[in-house]
């Protein structure tokens, strides 16, 4: 599944965790300290602890390692409502089991791909984007950042992030190089219940969600979907 992923998550995990994002942060004042941005940098501060770590006992015990990755990101990665999207209509018709098992393989492959890219991840160049105007809403804001590959080349990435009830600031949706990746997900979740290979089962669409995305690529197909919303 990592392959699958490789081209979104390494982009998600050095933008959203990198020491490169840290210092961009760290060094913008126009970031509140209980807001969204100020969020991903303290969760980027544990998250670098645990790779740092990680990468002296992950051949030997990788089970560990993405069990420490979960626990970082588990507050601030909302897995809930990110695949309660991605089924859209279908999750009114999922039995509570169904939900549930798509909600773990959803989870588990997010926190596998993160983690493994975690690991290998480069040295891009990370520019956190301030905010130029007040959130339009006091629980719901975006974080907009650019990465900058070896080759020249500018990636947008526009996080959709929501603070809950605890004042915990949570990500549900991204947008990678004009791809909505909620939407592109729910869209390719909605085609595998609709192929007449599947038969409308839910249970086999669930089973078959890592090959169901296997063509998500928006490093590769960004330009065809730039007019994907947030």
């Amino acid at each position: 599944m990592y392959q699958m992923w490789k081209p979104v998550i390494g982009i998600l995990a050095g933008l959203m965790f990198g020491s490169v994002s840290i210092a961009a942060l760290a060094a913008d004042a126009e970031f509140v300290p209980d807001g969204p941005h100020a969020a991903i940098k303290r969760t980027s501060d544990e998250l670098i602890s645990v790779i740092e770590s990680g990468k002296t006992y992950f051949d030997q015990d990788p089970e560990r390692f993405y069990g420490e990755v979960e626990r970082v990101l588990d507050p601030v990665i909302d897995f809930e409502a990110f695949a309660r999207g991605v089924m859209a209509v279908y999750y009114r018709k999922a039995t509570p089991d169904q939900r549930k098992r798509f909600h773990d393989t959803f989870k588990s492959g997010l926190v596998r791909t993160y983690g493994k890219a975690l690991l290998d991840f480069g040295d891009q160049k990370i520019v956190v984007v301030p905010p130029d105007r007040p959130a339009r809403q006091p629980d719901r804001d975006s974080v907009t950042m650019e990465v900058h590959s070896s080759e020249g080349k500018i990636y947008p990435v526009v996080y959709s992030v929501t603070r809950d009830t605890t004042g915990t600031w949570r990500m549900r949706n991204i947008v990678i190089n004009g791809i909505n990746i909620g939407l592109t997900y729910r869209n390719q979740f909605a085609s595998a219940m609709k192929s007449p290979q599947n038969k409308g089962s839910m249970d086999v669409v669930i089973d078959g969600w890592s090959s169901t995305i296997a063509d998500v690529d928006p490093m590769k197909d960004g330009d065809a979907a730039k007019d994907a919303g947030s």
